[in-house]
């Protein structure tokens, strides 16, 4: 199946724990590498180099209070923080920027939302320009409308993407989303050409922070494997942060 498997980091310095545990890959905070001064970033750099294993996935380097949607966000104001964090995130192994932080893009009930959603596509221009020159990858998860009310759906996304215009824009799945978002296993297929990054954790867990598989948990993980194998996915699968040796064990196991 040729699948990569990672894991996601809270902190850059638990990447070599990574690698231990027989990881492929980290996926990291992007706005942890954002903020560091230059002479912590050269120190964040060395210790990555020494763990041995790249951060292939980064999410999208914005705190978590910005609001892309929101009437006034100055995207100007943010060019130089994005400006600064992308080519750090591509000296340290990235090639996918997830943008999976549904409370950044929830509109308004009222107002001009026709302008707030260009705002959202402005956003994502300047995001797929800095990233293209850093050969990264920008990918906009669907999710649950009880996480966001904009983009909802795989159908949503593909139409919405082209209106950047970028060829570096695509998306991803979580399997904790298909079925808030409408999307089944028999319907992958359709949408295989953005699917470009998938994160597994226990479906079953919708509340508080995301739950990675385990041989106890009560669900069977190997018909979403089959199906993205049917599909001829052969990338990175991303495990949640509290995976372990045991979880990728299993998860390996599970893998047609």
């Amino acid at each position: 199946m040729g699948i990569l498997w990672g894991k996601q980091v809270s902190e850059l310095s638990r990447a070599a724990e990574a690698r231990a545990q027989g990881y492929d890959f980290v996926q990291a905070v992007g706005s942890l590498v954002a903020d560091l001064t230059d002479q912590a970033f050269l120190s964040e750099k060395a210790r990555a180099a020494d763990a041995g294993i790249p951060l292939a996935a980064f999410t999208v380097p914005l705190p978590p209070e910005a609001r892309v949607t929101e009437r006034g966000f100055n995207l100007y104001a943010w060019t130089e923080h994005l400006k600064k964090a992308m080519p750090r995130m591509a000296e340290l192994g990235c090639r996918k920027l997830l943008w999976s932080d549904g409370r950044a893009r929830i509109l308004p009930v009222e107002g001009n939302i026709a302008g707030l959603k260009e705002q959202v596509a402005q956003f994502l221009f300047l995001l797929c320009d800095l990233a293209a020159s850093a050969g990264i990858a920008v990918l906009v998860e669907p999710l649950d409308p009880r996480r966001t009310n904009f983009l909802n759906s795989m159908k949503e996304v593909a139409e919405f993407l082209p209106r950047v215009g970028k060829e570096n824009l695509s998306s991803m799945i979580s399997l904790r989303e298909l079925d808030p978002i409408g999307l089944q296993f028999s319907m992958l297929g359709e949408y295989r050409q953005l699917i470009r990054y998938v994160q597994m954790e226990n479906p079953l867990v919708h509340e508080g922070a995301r739950a990675c598989p385990r041989r106890s948990d009560g669900f069977d993980y190997r018909p979403f494997l089959r199906a993205l194998k049917d599909i001829g996915y052969g990338d990175e699968i991303g495990l949640p942060m509290d995976a372990d040796a045991e979880t990728l064990k299993y998860c390996r196991q599970l893998s047609p």
